[in-house]
C-alpha cells in the first residue's frame, strides 16, 4: 500500500504523550476502554473517548478514516478561519496502513437544545445555492427545530440572524472559508455545531462521511483512485459486484 500522511508531534496533547500506542483498527478501541479512555459519544465510523487525567482533549477513533479526517487534514494545513474559535483544534492525527483513523482534539460540549441560536447555526453550514438539503437531514432539522425552516434567508430567522451575526461576527465566514476548501458540500446534519469553552458555536464535523481522502499524498490519493477504477473495469466483464457492507 501506499502511506499515508502521519504526523506525530511531540506535545502534551500528541497520541504518545497520552500514552496512546495501540494504533492499529483491530485493537484500539479496546486498548482505549481498557487504559482509561471511557466512550462518551459515537457516530457512523467512529467513537469519542475521554480520560479523567486529560479533561481538555478527547480522543476520536474510527476504523474507517472517514470525513473527519478531511476535516482534520484541513485544519491542519490550514485556511482562512481555522485558527479561529469555530474550528475544532486537531492536536494530532494518525492514519493507519489499513485506513483506521484517531485523532486528538480540544474537548467541546453539547449546546442546550433549545439554545435561540442553535438552529441558524446549522442553517448557515446547510446554506449552499443550487444544492439541495437531503431529505433526511431536513426532517432530523425539523424534527429538532420545527420553528425553523432549514434555510437563512426564512421571515422565521428574522432578528436571530442579526443577533447572531453580532454575537459572532467571523461565524459565517468561516463557513464560507470551510465551503471553498472542502472536496464536496458541507454536511448540514444536525449534530456537527457544539461549543468551544468560551461558548462559541464550534463547526464540529461538516464533511460526508466516506471521506475523500485529503489526509494522503495527491500521488497516493491518484493511485488508489486509479486501483479502484482498474477494480471496477475487471469485476464487471466477470459478473462480480462489490458487495455492501
Amino acid at each position: 500500500m501506499f502511506g499515508f500522511k502521519t504526523r506525530e508531534k511531540t506535545t502534551g496533547r500528541s497520541l504518545a504523550a497520552l500514552g496512546i500506542v495501540e494504533l492499529s483498527a483491530a485493537n484500539t478501541y479496546a486498548a482505549l476502554i481498557a487504559t482509561g479512555w471511557a466512550e462518551i459519544g459515537f457516530g457512523y465510523h467512529g467513537t469519542v473517548h475521554a480520560h479523567s487525567d486529560y479533561p481538555d482533549v478527547v480522543v476520536r477513533f474510527a476504523r474507517k478514516a472517514d470525513g473527519f479526517g478531511d476535516y482534520a487534514a484541513l485544519l491542519r494545513k490550514g485556511f482562512a478561519g481555522s485558527d479561529g474559535p469555530h474550528a475544532p483544534r486537531i492536536h494530532d492525527m494518525h492514519v493507519s496502513r489499513c485506513g483506521s483513523l484517531i485523532t486528538v482534539g480540544s474537548r467541546l460540549t453539547d449546546p442546550v437544545r433549545d439554545v435561540w441560536w442553535l438552529a441558524y447555526a446549522h442553517a448557515v453550514i446547510a446554506d449552499h445555492p443550487g444544492v439541495e438539503m437531503d431529505q433526511g437531514v431536513r426532517d432530523r432539522f425539523k424534527a429538532e427545530w420545527p420553528a425553523h425552516e432549514p434555510r437563512i434567508d426564512h421571515p422565521s430567522f428574522d432578528g436571530i440572524r442579526e443577533a447572531f451575526s453580532a454575537a459572532w461576527p467571523n461565524y459565517e465566514t468561516y463557513v464560507a472559508a470551510l465551503r471553498a476548501v472542502a472536496p464536496q458540500g458541507l454536511d448540514p446534519n444536525v449534530g456537527n455545531v457544539l461549543l468551544g469553552v468560551d461558548g462559541s458555536p464550534v463547526v464540529n464535523d461538516p464533511l460526508c462521511d466516506d471521506g475523500f481522502g485529503l489526509w494522503r499524498s495527491p500521488l497516493s490519493r491518484m493511485l488508489t483512485r486509479c486501483a479502484d477504477i482498474l477494480r471496477r473495469q475487471t469485476g464487471e466483464p466477470l459478473g462480480r459486484t462489490p458487495v455492501h457492507a
